[in-house]
């Protein structure tokens, strides 16, 4: 009989390219890795794959039996998900998966209520800005930044969160304060790469930064909000984040640099399992509550 784990690991070997990426995935050692293929090969009669020095390429066997082996894994994760929409109880674990500049402080400090509220009830943070395949239960609840499209999920948006020209108290009494946009041509930039802005809301045809001096750039938002903070240059920053920080200030009143929509996403079947259901819940009205911070109305 072949073991369904073993097939889990080679399912992630062919995915991955290689032991060590699988590894991680998985949160395994290699060696178990590699004893699970020896395993999962010996029950198939067939080497699955061939060790190159660039990695793994998969053998024909190994093609024919990756596809039936996502077939598995889809009928495994429905027969999951079908259980968990039935569970009643408000106990085990709730995994959430959001971007790090919302799940690594602000939504820690108000997710605390919904704990001491449901006490038998554990919250865990898959923070990424990846996104987790809510089909395959990589989480139970992700907090998205654009809408799905996968029918099997139901979404709700419950605001936006918009972004501001902030500087630092330091940079702006060295280099003085800009009272618009034409009085900035000669201050510093902190810039996004491109991928961040992909799922943002973009304002009219004006650009995102003027012409001027690009003194940082990161791929990471809580990156570009310390340079903010240590005084790099202008940045944009989102609202309720900085609005809070009375070393930032905020330039040119009321103006938005871009935006984001806030989109909370489970699976359908899992809105059915109580804990699931009490979390989801709880974060539409936490979002919803605070949408005005999000915004950053004035």
């Amino acid at each position: 009989m072949i073991n369904w784990d073993d097939l889990k690991y080679f399912l992630a070997m062919a995915e991955e390219g290689s032991l060590s990426a699988a590894a991680r995935k998985l949160s395994v050692s290699q060696p178990t890795l590699s004893r699970r293929l020896t395993a999962l090969e010996e029950s198939v009669g067939s080497d699955l794959f061939a060790r190159t020095r660039t990695g793994l390429e998969m053998t024909a066997v190994g093609e024919r039996l990756v596809e039936h082996a996502k077939h598995m894994r889809d009928d495994v994760y429905s027969i999951e998900r079908m259980i968990t929409g039935h569970d009643s109880s408000l106990q085990g674990s709730v995994v959430i998966s959001c971007i790090e500049i919302l799940g690594a402080d602000w939504l820690v400090k108000h997710t605390r209520p919904f704990r001491e509220q449901f006490p038998g009830i554990t919250v865990e943070f898959k923070i990424e800005n990846g996104t987790s395949d809510l089909l395959r239960r990589e989480a139970d609840i992700a907090i998205r930044m654009f809408r799905p499209v996968q029918n099997d999920l139901i979404a709700r948006k419950t605001g936006t969160m918009k972004y501001g020209y902030y500087a630092s108290k330091e940079y702006l009494e060295k280099n003085g304060t800009p009272k618009s946009m034409d009085d900035i041509s000669d201050h510093a930039f902190i810039l996004p790469h491109d991928e961040i802005l992909a799922h943002t809301n973009k304002f009219g045809k004006r650009p995102f930064h003027p012409k001027g001096n690009i003194a940082f750039r990161s791929n990471n938002l809580i990156s570009l909000a310390s340079a903010v903070r240590e005084g790099f240059g202008i940045g944009a920053y989102s609202c309720i984040m900085a609005d809070k920080d009375p070393n930032l200030v905020r330039l040119f009143g009321d103006l938005i640099v871009f935006s984001s929509d806030i989109w909370l996403v489970s699976h359908a079947e899992l809105r059915r399992s109580a804990r699931i259901r009490a979390m989801y819940d709880f974060l539409g009205d936490l979002f919803t509550k605070n949408a005005a911070a999000f915004e950053g109305a004035i």
